[in-house]
């Protein structure tokens, strides 16, 4: 058996290839309405090649990876948390933040102290709700910014 490039997980395209190709796409897609429709445009890819990226089982499976490697998954150790993401930047002196969205937000050593101790002189219940907002997308993470460093 030749083994064709990169070995992807098998999402059941009867190739190496067609695997490569999907697994490419679920790590590509920001949403699972974009996965659909990247899938879609695989199958029509080159004249039907890979026309069995349709199946249900196989568009099931594209699916259920990309949920496993969705932003929720993709968020879940901690380092992945806006507070001590910030706070690594105040350390560092320069960074990205990486949020829910799987956007990246750049940001700066004093920028980053203004934002961290308007966090800590919030009350609890509403840093925890800043700091969710913060988290999910980059508009967000920008309108709590706007509102602790006033």
């Amino acid at each position: 058996m030749i083994i064709e490039g990169r070995r992807a997980p098998d999402l059941g395209m009867p190739n190496q290839a067609g695997n490569n190709l999907l697994f490419a796409l679920v790590k590509k897609a920001k949403s699972e309405r974009q996965l659909l429709s990247m899938i879609d445009k695989l199958a029509l890819k080159m004249s039907g090649k890979y026309k069995d990226a349709k199946d249900d089982l196989i568009t099931r499976a594209a699916i259920d990876m990309w949920n496993y490697r969705s932003p929720r998954s993709y968020q879940s150790s901690a380092d992945r948390n806006v507070m001590m993401q910030l706070k690594s930047v105040e350390d560092l002196g320069s960074g990205e933040i990486k949020l829910d969205d799987k956007t990246k937000v750049k940001m700066d050593k004093p920028l980053a102290g203004k934002i961290l101790v308007g966090l800590m002189n919030m009350k609890p219940a509403a840093r925890v709700t800043a700091l969710k907002s913060m988290q999910r997308t980059k508009s967000g993470f920008e309108k709590e910014i706007k509102k602790l460093v006033r």
